[in-house]
């Protein structure tokens, strides 16, 4: 689909529409990646420095651009753009690294990258971003900004005026090329806490999954959990990533490899953690669901934020009824059965 290169950032007028116009919608959910990222959305995946964010963000890229299975989840081919904020020689690195582990070619035709970081955050700088994708030959299925911070001119991140206006603007692409936009993002000094910066930013999103790092058998591996999903379930289960490095088929000026780095599932990580949040949340058990959360969060290592650790509660809340363990008698009331 050719790119309208008739460019402006005016805001459609403000009107109200009959429910009739939109009462017979399919209710389905359109899907980038099934469960992950809807097809017209603007969401954030975050976490601390290092953590596989980026890792995570560029492997669902590559998926999505070749239309094959990400983490068995179906995926719609489509084209990407990669807003990076932190210049092409890792990115480089990073795709090559992808496409030898998952032995694919990647489709660089679907795939283009900006030369440097550009303001999300004032209306001059996202007239420029409109104009360049004016320029290229198809609109974007996906628009990943890498990262937030490296991507804002004017705004303080904190100030949740300007990051309301920021998710405006990226709704703005959102509706005009019926995009996603996925924002990279960090925690803050306490990564407990949640992402950095202002709470509007959370709020006002479709979706959002934290990325935390972990170390098993002494190499680096990382857990993408999912924090929020407006218009379907948030409810999915933790998945596990090893951080590989990889020797690309290339050397330096000194002959030796060049090496770059990609994420690998590894699903028997998540199932052993699993257990153990099960063995955890029984030793705590209370009646009262407040009081037992509150000590199955206090009780739980790790640098997970302290709203991750209540949606493990969550759901080993739902296990546990589920496999008969434990029975609600009243709401936000439970006894332990004879299992």
């Amino acid at each position: 689909m050719k790119v309208n290169t008739k460019s402006s950032i005016t805001q459609p007028k403000y009107r109200f529409v009959p429910l009739a116009d939109v009462y017979n919608e399919s209710l389905e959910v359109q899907w980038l990646i099934e469960d992950y990222i809807p097809a017209q959305s603007v969401g954030m995946i975050y976490g601390p420095s290092g953590a596989g964010k980026s890792h995570i963000a560029f492997d669902m890229a590559v998926c999505i651009a070749n239309g094959i299975d990400w983490c068995d989840k179906a995926t719609k081919k489509g084209h990407i753009l990669i807003m990076a904020g932190e210049g092409h020689n890792g990115l480089n690195r990073r795709l090559k690294s992808i496409e030898k582990v998952r032995n694919v070619d990647i489709d660089v035709t679907k795939i283009s990258i900006s030369e440097r970081a550009i303001g999300i955050d004032s209306d001059k700088t996202m007239q420029e971003i409109v104009n360049a994708i004016g320029t290229l030959s198809n609109v974007p299925d996906l628009i990943i900004i890498d990262t937030l911070s490296r991507h804002l001119m004017e705004s303080s991140e904190n100030s949740n005026e300007d990051m309301a206006k920021v998710v405006i603007n990226l709704e703005y692409l959102m509706r005009r090329y019926n995009t996603a936009v996925l924002l990279v993002h960090h925690t803050g000094k306490n990564a407990k806490s949640g992402s950095r910066g202002a709470s509007s930013l959370r709020a006002n999103i479709d979706f959002s999954f934290v990325v935390e790092p972990f170390t098993f058998q002494q190499l680096k591996h990382c857990e993408l959990t999912c924090e929020k999903q407006k218009d379907a379930s948030d409810n999915l289960p933790p998945l596990s990533f090893g951080i590989e490095v990889v020797e690309l088929d290339e050397l330096d000026s000194k002959g030796k490899p060049i090496t770059g780095a990609c994420v690998v599932p590894v699903a028997f990580v998540t199932r052993n953690k699993s257990q153990d949040y099960l063995d955890l949340a029984l030793k705590t058990f209370m009646t009262d669901k407040a009081e037992w959360q509150k000590e199955f969060v206090a009780q739980l290592e790790g640098d997970l934020s302290d709203e991750s650790k209540k949606r493990k509660f969550r759901e080993i809340i739902k296990k546990l009824v589920d496999d008969g363990w434990i029975k609600e008698y009243k709401p936000r009331m439970y006894a332990k059965t004879t299992h």
